[in-house]
Order: C-alpha cells, then structure tokens, then sequence
C-alpha cells in the first residue's frame, strides 16, 4: 500500500525524497559496480599481452636492449692520441745535445705547453736566397736527426722567411721559399737515416708579425729567416 500522504517538510523548508527514489538509487549503484566487476575480468586481446609483457622484459634486462643503428654511415669514430714525452723532458735532451754542435747551438729553443720549437737561423743553413746547403748544415741536421730518433715524438719541419720579396728564379715567392727550404732539411733528415714520419710546411713571411716590435729590424728580420723543427707532445706515426 503506498503512503499518499503529503510529505512533510523539515525545518529548512526542503520537502525531503520520497523512499522510492532512495531505492532507485541503490539498485542503480548495484548496476554500476556489476557491470565494472565484468569489464575487470574481461580478457585482454593476446597482441596487447605479449607487447606488456615484451616491454617488462626490457626493463628486467635492459643489456637486451638492441643499440640502434649509426645515423649515418659517416660517422667520426673515436682517436685516441698516444703520448710522447714530456715537454718538460725533451727541452732537457735538445739543450744537452745542440749544445755539442757549432751550428745547432746557435739555435733558438722554444718550449711550450704541447711543443717544444728549435729554430734554426736559415742563414747558417743555406745559401742566400735559395734551398742550396751551407757548408757543414748537411753534419748539423744529420746529427740533428739522431736526436729526433731516440725521442720519437711526432716533428714538424716548417719554414718562414722575412718580409723581403723572393728574388730568386727558382722561388717566385716567399712562401715558395720557405717551402722548398723545408723540404731540402727534411730530405736531409731522411738521407742521415732518420725512419720516423714528420710533416714540412712552408710558412713564408707570415709569422714575421709576431716577432717583438721593440726589437731593431735587422734584428727581427734575421729571426724571421728560419726552420722551426717543432717537437710535439704526442707520439710520431699516428
């Protein structure tokens, strides 16, 4: 039997709900909690299993992980630079052993954090303006080359000239001249025997402005005539 009886009102006014309406929203929350118990235990497609657990698999052994393929098939690989002596050690030895030779005594050394420099006055090496020997510069480099044998760094032969033009047949230019006196030094170097490998360069007159402006000219053009045989920190033949 159902009550028809007005409903009374509480002391706010608010008619509150009738019991039919409380039951309805019982029964609908049951519905609601049936139907996600059934979807819990619905069964996942099996492509969608085996990708699960592929990726927990991956994170138990990453070492399983493939590396991925190089970007490019240019890719720079890794050097490794193997050390020679010391620079600290090498200007040691070269000041003991220029020292027992009248030219190569008069050479200026020069020693830098990577490399140690000998310079070498190109007129006590050569004939004015040209690549000819002086006499005794084929003795002084040929034991010059005994030294860079037993230290084995890596060596760059480079010649430079002063900003005086090249007036030679042979030699068009300073750069030439500088060029074909560095490969005459280091031919020599080859004829007293030396094995080891080395690079020669031609510098010209290009590194005459880093010479000490307070110095008279005469003077900075004799330093600018030269044969830097440069000894580098790391290891020849690389």
């Amino acid at each position: 039997m159902i009550d028809t009886r007005p409903l009374r009102k509480d002391d706010d006014g608010v008619e509150p709900a009738p019991p039919w309406l409380i039951s309805m929203g019982d029964v609908t929350a049951l519905m609601l909690t049936f139907f996600v118990m059934l979807f819990s235990m619905s069964h996942l497609k099996s492509e969608r299993w085996d990708e699960i657990i592929s990726l927990i698999n991956t994170s138990i052994e990453p070492s399983r992980i493939e590396e991925p393929p190089p970007a490019s098939d240019q890719n720079i690989s890794t050097i490794v630079v193997l050390g020679g002596l010391s620079t600290d050690y090498l200007n040691r030895i070269l000041v003991e052993k220029l020292d027992r030779d009248p030219i190569l005594r008069q050479a200026r050394l020069t020693a830098l954090q990577e490399q140690v420099s000998v310079s070498l006055p190109s007129d006590l090496l050569f004939e004015a303006g040209g690549d000819t020997l002086a006499p005794g510069a084929f003795e002084a480099i040929s034991r010059l080359s005994g030294v860079m044998a037993q230290i084995g760094n890596h060596v760059d032969i480079v010649g430079h000239t002063d900003p005086t033009p090249a007036r030679s047949e042979i030699f068009k230019t300073n750069w030439e001249l500088s060029l074909g006196q560095a490969l005459k030094v280091a031919e020599t170097v080859r004829q007293a025997g030396y094995q080891g490998d080395f690079s020669a360069f031609g510098m010209g007159d290009s590194r005459y402005r880093h010479i000490d402006r307070r110095l008279p000219e005469e003077e900075r053009y004799a330093l600018a005539r030269r044969i830097d045989i440069v000894f580098r920190a790391e290891a020849g033949g690389q």
